[in-house]
């Protein structure tokens, strides 16, 4: 297959169009050097071939009704628009380690999606469905979807197994404290979730020797009767 100028400058265009900027840079690359050279070598046609079918005028008309729809549910409907919202806030402030390359690589797009709300408008398609398909988002959906398993003024402890042996040997898993506050921060930590232990949800925590805590919801516990009883 003879690749021509034109084909390459078009699907440049149309990777621009759909957000692949690297492919885009890659595609004007190649046309620079087919007028400079008047040729490509075989390696380079062949990656050109990938790159054009990957970048065609049919995939920018698919892009473009995807678009349609995706502003559609952004304007229409405030669940579509909390979930994606959620998932920009945890993959823009998130810094856990067991998937910190994963992030990283939709930072951009999360970063894209909270100034487009911020200035109430519709964020592109693109950037959310990066963050839509993410392998990390049926165990976010989870966490999304359920309500926080505690309340305002209720007693908790912190969980044995989140507290280290030195701190265990002096009690800190027996004090008990009560909540302040309900999701006083942004989701920024995934977990599977539990429906006894909950997700990742935040707590604003008064305890009485360390003070003013913030800890997740799985890291906590209800105070059973019989202990309070007991204090």
């Amino acid at each position: 297959m003879t690749i021509t100028r034109k084909q390459l400058l078009n699907a440049m265009n149309n990777a621009t169009t759909l957000g692949n900027l690297r492919d885009s840079g890659t595609l004007e690359d190649m046309a620079r050097n087919l007028k400079k050279w008047g040729s490509l070598t075989s390696r380079q046609a062949e990656f050109a071939k990938v790159l054009i079918e990957r970048n065609t005028d049919e995939k920018v008309q698919e892009a473009a009704k995807a678009q349609e729809a995706h502003h559609r549910g952004w304007e229409g409907s405030e669940e579509y628009r909390e979930w994606i919202v959620f998932l920009a806030r945890f993959f823009s402030g998130s810094k856990q380690t067991a998937y910190i390359h994963h992030i990283q690589n939709r930072l951009v797009a999360a970063n894209c999606i909270l100034a487009s709300h911020i200035g109430q408008t519709t964020p592109l398609w693109g950037y959310c469905e990066r963050l839509l398909t993410s392998k990390l988002a049926p165990r976010l959906r989870a966490i999304f979807e359920n309500p926080p398993i505690y309340s305002a003024g209720e007693l908790v402890q912190i969980r044995a197994s989140e507290v280290s042996y030195y701190d265990r040997s002096k009690g800190v898993d027996k004090e008990m404290g009560f909540i302040l506050e309900v999701e006083p921060s942004y989701v920024d930590t995934v977990a599977t979730y539990n429906k006894a232990k909950g997700g990742t949800k935040t707590y604003r925590i008064m305890f009485t020797s360390s003070g003013e805590v913030t800890l997740r919801e799985n890291q906590i516990k209800r105070v059973s009767r019989k202990n309070h009883n007991k204090e």
